[in-house]
C-alpha cells in the first residue's frame, strides 16, 4: 500500500514539473513574440528626395528600438513570395509604375490578409494602378506649398490622441479619392489655411489590414518637423497593432 501511495507521489510530482516546464516555455515564446521588432520595407528608387528621406528616418526608426529598417528599390520585393517577410511597408515619394502584374497583386493581397502601409506623400506614385489607388483611397491631382497648419478632425484616434494643431512648411497635396474606398477612409487630419481645407491625413482598413497616409513629408523641412515624425512613428505601430508609441 505504502509503495502504492509512493508511486503515485512521484507520479503526481512529475506530471506537476513537467506541467510547470510547458507554462515556462510557452510564456517565454508569448514574451519573445511580444518583444519582436516590426520589420519596415522601405520602397525607395523613384522620384522626390528618397534617399534624402530615407538618410532621415534611419536614426529615428533605430532611436526606437521596436523597428529593423530595410530599404529596397527593386519593385518585385513586392511579389507574394518576398513582400509575406515584412510587417510594414513604407511608401515614400511620387513616381513608378509596377512591371509586372505579381507586384501589383502582391501588395493588394498582402494588406487584404492583415499586413499594413504606410503613405508619406505617396498618393503621387504609381499612377497607372487602380489597385494602388483603391488601396491609399486617395491619388494626387495637384498642391500648394509654404508653411500651413494642420488640425486634426479625430482627436480620439491613437495615431492623434493628444496632439495639437502645427504648423509645417510643406507641400499641400490635394487628392481625389476612388469612388469604391473613399467611404471607407478614417480622416484624422487636415489643412487649414484659406480656401484649402483638404484632408492630408487619413487611415484605411482595407480587409483585414491597415493604411496610413499622408500628403505631408515633401522636403527636409517637413521631415525635421517633430510633430509629423511623430505621426509616422505612432503610425507604424498602430498600422502593425502594436501599443502606439511616442518617437524616443
Amino acid at each position: 500500500m505504502i509503495s502504492v501511495n509512493l508511486m503515485f507521489m512521484n507520479f503526481f510530482k512529475f506530471g506537476s514539473l513537467l506541467i510547470l516546464l510547458i507554462c515556462l516555455v510557452c510564456t517565454e515564446g508569448v514574451k519573445a513574440d511580444h518583444h519582436k521588432k516590426i520589420k519596415i520595407l522601405y520602397m525607395g528608387g523613384r522620384d522626390h528626395d528618397w534617399k534624402g528621406y530615407y538618410e532621415s528616418i534611419v536614426p529615428l526608426f533605430k532611436d526606437q528600438g521596436d523597428f529593423e529598417l530595410v530599404f529596397s528599390n527593386k519593385f518585385d520585393d513586392l511579389r507574394a513570395d518576398k513582400i509575406k517577410n515584412y510587417d510594414v511597408i513604407l511608401f515614400f515619394g511620387s513616381g513608378g509604375n509596377f512591371t509586372d502584374p505579381e507586384q501589383e497583386s502582391g501588395l493588394e493581397s498582402y494588406v487584404k490578409n492583415g499586413a499594413c502601409v504606410i503613405g508619406v506623400h505617396a498618393t503621387d506614385a504609381f499612377m497607372k494602378s487602380e489597385s494602388y489607388w483603391k488601396l491609399f483611397g486617395g491619388q494626387f491631382i495637384g498642391h500648394g506649398g509654404g508653411e500651413f497648419k494642420i488640425i486634426f478632425t479625430d482627436q480620439n484616434h491613437p495615431i492623434t490622441k493628444g496632439m495639437k494643431p502645427f504648423l509645417i512648411h510643406d507641400e499641400s497635396y490635394r487628392d481625389k479619392f476612388h469612388p469604391e474606398t473613399k467611404d471607407q477612409l478614417h480622416h484624422l487630419g487636415r489643412i487649414d489655411r484659406g480656401k484649402e481645407n483638404h484632408s492630408m491625413i487619413w487611415v484605411h482598413e482595407y480587409g483585414k489590414g491597415r493604411l496610413f497616409n499622408t500628403g505631408l513629408g515633401h522636403d527636409q523641412k517637413a521631415w525635421d518637423n517633430p510633430a509629423l515624425q511623430k505621426l509616422v512613428i505612432r503610425a507604424v505601430y498602430w498600422a502593425a497593432k502594436k501599443p502606439v508609441k511616442d518617437p524616443k
